[in-house]
């Protein structure tokens, strides 16, 4: 009971001690007042206590205020308290006389010195250990702030990293991670934590893993490895590891990044797969196929170069392709090589090289620049073995030459037609009887001087025969202009080829004039002179009207000729890939004849457009337009046309040049006039100029052409220009000035149809050597014509997949495939083969939509039946189609609402019309 109060008083006497060694340090000046004060209140303190001290000074008394004074201002106060006290308490003695000896005094008096002292020594170094100890606990918790600071913003740096980081024991047990590491291995940061890194590792990848982690206890390591996630999935880290070691060195632990690379995996596996495919059929090509680096050393050869070099693939990689050139080609090619890479575009060459038997055989290589972000960074080759074509060439040539030798030795006049009944030979003899003088004259040489009165049958008789393979046999008088009236006897026998296709006629024509005007002196020796007058003026008649037909029929024939020969190329691709996929089992084979007989036949169906076009017969469907806007969204198309080393300008009117044509075929008709300024200028660099303007036409001064106002498109280039003869004949059909193979002759012909057809005009001015230009003539419309507005187009919503649809087609064949492609597209069909009949259906049920041809039998057009069908079924929605249209029906379409499809259409067309 008396320890607690005890306790107690010591606890406050240590508060009360603490607190007066905690008061801020003072003063000097403060100082001296507490030492002081404290040394009054002593002497104080001893005077009172005086009575009980008789002759014994006292002095230990003074001691605690020295204490207190050098615990409450520090040392300089404890002895300035020692002082006063000291001082005070002799005067305390001396106020009782007799209480001390002198003695007793110098004793005390040293004994209180050297004591308070001391106690000012220990009290002043209480205070300063109480004075570091709070600043050091002050600093201590700054630090610890500090430290919890940069333990937080570690730890945040830590669970953001974009990398997974985690802390492993010496077991590979995971201690702490952060969230990365945990979504890399599909788990939550509390789940990873005691997780072995065994268990998460796929097993192939474990012992990697063991065996790095004892190499990442020295110098640290880094794998690539797999982990298997929870659900299974695999997920590729690179995975670096280095050792913790704590205060001694002693590695304790390991810490782990992971980075996700399971993307730059893929992206690499892919890579290797692309690579591989392309190494696979490269190397399964019969042909050489070489890939060159930037520097034009071989990068890739395969196996057909491989073999032809005949050693191994370094080997092949490594030679000098130029080390194996024949010896009389090697400038030549060197120089093409030099001149194709230079161009940064495709080229080919043809040469001989030593094949490793040593041989030598012709090649003919085709090379393509390989583009990074526009530089050429190499190039990818190919090369066909052509020697056993160039061979089976020289000996047809060396054939030919001698059939010429034979043929131009013969008295005859020897000639040879082709397939399609076109003259495609005549010996010397024959030229020279004719006047032909060119191999584009040689079609028509009969026609140029056959008698009118002997044309048509000659000709009758060549086609019966002709069509029935026969022999053919006729005489016809020809108008000679140095020999006058001649009789020719013709024979002619079909000829065929090995494989017994037939490939036209050979024949002889003698000149038996002598014998044929003795019978007809004979004939005629007793007809009256006025007879002769007659039948004379009867004759020059007749021979006016005949040559006015045989001008027509010459510009006829050479249309129908070029048409049949481009549709004859056309079909041989057609029917010779149908007859391959008819015998083929090879669905690859079959799917690639296939691509290439509807390519030809879409071939033949921009032959039809442009035949369509020359003989101003397309289905035009005009529209306000302003060709300014038209030629400016084509002039990247236009751009790429005349090729990067042509320079192409624009110049187009202020105000805009408003017309009203068919864009899509205006468009086609700019494009024909820029190639043919860009073929014009051949591989010299020139310029291009595409001009809009407005034109005045003064009576005859445009052929064909109205006086009046026009907007007027002009297309010129530098380029070499023409000649007299070439201009008054470039619109005419197939004529063309280009190598075989280069251009169908359609181009310009095609301007020339749309222009007339779109109520204007060309005109061409040329000067050879200085170029070209040509002006498309078309009416322009006033500022205040209204822009015609257009038909909305359908939204696959409003399309229903298996309504009814009514087919209105009078070709047979033509309904049969429609009726195929719309029923596989979930369309219920019904067929008509006239308007009538389609009415008579449209009476008896309803349709959805009606699909019609323009030009049927019956009385009725399309136009007239989808005019006459809107009315009674207003709902219904009508298509119109057609691959021809005549005057008339072009001006009923050109009033038409209803979408127009051009025929031929495939399958893709009408699902894209019909918005299925």
């Amino acid at each position: 009971m008396v320890a607690g109060p005890f306790l107690k008083a010591l606890d406050a006497a240590d508060t009360a001690v603490a607190r007066l060694a905690r008061r801020p340090r003072p003063s000097v000046v403060r100082a001296l007042m507490i030492g002081l004060a404290a040394g009054g209140a002593g002497v104080l303190m001893r005077w009172l206590l005086g009575l009980f001290y008789a002759e014994v000074t006292g002095f230990m008394i003074l001691l605690p205020w020295v204490i207190v004074a050098a615990l409450a201002g520090g040392r300089l106060a404890g002895v300035m308290a020692s002082a006063a006290c000291l001082i005070g308490g002799w005067a305390v003695v001396g106020m009782q006389p007799g209480s001390m000896t002198p003695r007793l005094g110098e004793i005390a008096t040293f004994n209180f010195v050297v004591v308070s002292l001391f106690a000012t020594l220990v009290a002043g170094s209480l205070r300063r250990a109480i004075e570091r100890g709070e600043q050091a606990e002050t600093d201590l918790k700054a630090s610890e702030a500090r430290a919890l600071e940069a333990a937080a913003l570690q730890r945040a740096m830590f669970d953001q990293a974009s990398a997974g980081i985690a802390r492993l024991d010496l077991e590979g047990v995971v201690r702490d991670a952060n969230a990365r590491f945990a979504e890399i291995l599909g788990l939550t940061p509390k789940n990873m934590i005691g997780v072995r890194t065994a268990d998460v590792s796929h097993p192939d990848d474990v012992q990697p893993t063991l065996s790095m982690l004892d190499r990442a206890l020295t110098t640290g390591g880094e794998v690539e490895k797999r982990y298997v996630r929870p659900d299974g999935s695999i997920v590729w880290a690179l995975t670096s590891v280095r050792p913790l070691r704590d205060e001694r060195g002693a590695v304790t632990g390991y810490i782990a990044a992971a980075v996700d690379i399971t993307a730059a995996k893929a992206s690499e596996a892919a890579l290797r797969e692309s690579e591989t495919r392309f190494r696979d059929i490269a190397d399964t090509a019969p042909v050489l196929i070489w890939v060159t680096a930037e520097d034009r050393s071989r990068a890739f050869v395969n196996q057909a170069y491989v073999a032809f070099d005949g050693g191994d693939y370094d080997h092949a990689l490594k030679r000098d392709w130029r080390d194996v050139l024949h010896p009389d080609d090697q400038a030549r090619i060197h120089q093409e090589s030099l001149a194709g890479e230079a161009s940064m575009e495709p080229f080919s060459m043809e040469g001989r090289y030593r094949r490793h038997d040593g041989e030598f055989r012709w090649l003919r290589s085709f090379s393509r620049p390989r583009l990074r972000d526009g530089q050429v960074i190499g190039f990818v080759g190919v090369a066909f073995d052509v020697t056993e074509a160039r061979r089976a060439q020289d000996r047809l040539k060396e054939s030919e030459d001698r059939f010429r030798t034979v043929a131009d030795s013969a008295p005859a006049l020897i000639w040879m037609s082709d397939d399609a009944a076109q003259l495609v030979f005549g010996n010397k003899r024959f030229r020279t009887f004719l006047n032909v003088r060119s191999d584009r004259q040689l079609s028509d040489a009969w026609r140029r001087m056959i008698h009118p009165d002997d044309e048509t049958v000659f000709e009758a008789a060549f086609m019966r025969a002709f069509e029935a393979r026969d022999r053919f046999e006729a005489l016809a008088r020809i108008e000679h202009p140095d020999l006058g009236l001649r009789w020719l006897r013709t024979e002619g026998v079909p000829r065929f080829d090995a494989a017994g296709v037939f490939q036209g006629y050979v024949g002889a024509s003698l000149d038996i004039t002598d014998a044929k005007k003795a019978e007809e002196d004979l004939k005629r020796i007793n007809e009256l002179l006025e007879e002769r007058v007659g039948a004379a003026l009867v004759e020059k008649a007749q021979a006016e009207a005949e040559l006015m037909h045989a001008q027509r029929m010459e510009a006829v024939g050479r249309l129908t000729g070029g048409v049949a020969h481009d549709f004859n190329n056309l079909l041989t691709v057609v029917i010779g890939a149908l007859d391959i996929i008819l015998r083929s089992d090879d669905a690859a084979k079959r799917q690639k004849l296939g691509e290439a007989a509807l390519s030809a036949a879409r071939r033949g169906e921009r032959l039809t457009h442009q035949l369509l076009a020359f003989s101003r017969r397309q289905a035009l469907r005009p529209e306000a337009t302003d060709l300014n806007s038209l030629i400016r969204e084509g002039e990247p198309l236009l751009r790429r046309a005349v090729g990067e080393a042509i320079e192409f300008r624009l110049k187009l009117k202020r105000g805009g040049a408003r017309v009203s044509v068919d864009p899509a075929q205006f468009e086609a008709a700019l494009l024909n006039l820029v190639v043919n300024a860009r073929d014009a200028l051949g591989d010299k660099p020139g310029r291009i100029t595409v001009q809009t303007l407005s034109c005045k036409v003064e009576p005859d001064e445009v052929r064909e052409l109205a006086a009046g106002d026009y907007v007027c498109v002009a297309v010129s280039d530098n380029g070499a220009g023409m000649s007299a003869e070439v201009m008054g004949r470039v619109f005419e059909p197939f004529f063309t000035t280009k190598s075989v193979g280069k251009g169908t002759g359609l181009g310009l012909s095609q301007v020339y149809g749309f222009a007339r057809q779109s109520g204007g005009g060309v005109q061409i001015s040329s000067t050879p050597g200085r170029g070209t230009e040509i002006r498309l003539y078309l009416p322009p419309l006033s500022a205040d014509t209204p822009e015609e507005a257009s038909v909305p187009a359908w939204s696959p919503s409003e399309a229903k997949a298996d309504g009814s649809l009514l087919l209105v087609e009078d070709d047979a064949g033509v309904a049969a495939i429609a009726t195929d492609i719309l029923t596989a597209q979930g369309w219920r069909v019904t067929a008509a083969d006239t308007a009538p009949a389609a009415l008579a259906l449209l009476e008896r049920g309803r349709f959805d939509v009606m699909l019609t041809d323009i030009v049927m039998p019956g009385g009725m057009t399309g136009v007239e039946l989808a005019r006459t069908a809107s009315a009674a079924h207003p709902a219904m929605r009508i298509i119109l189609t057609s691959g021809y249209a005549g005057e008339d029906v072009d001006q009923a379409l050109s009033d038409a609402p209803w979408p127009f499809l051009r025929k031929p259409y495939s399958a893709e067309d009408l699902a894209r019309l019909l918005a299925v």
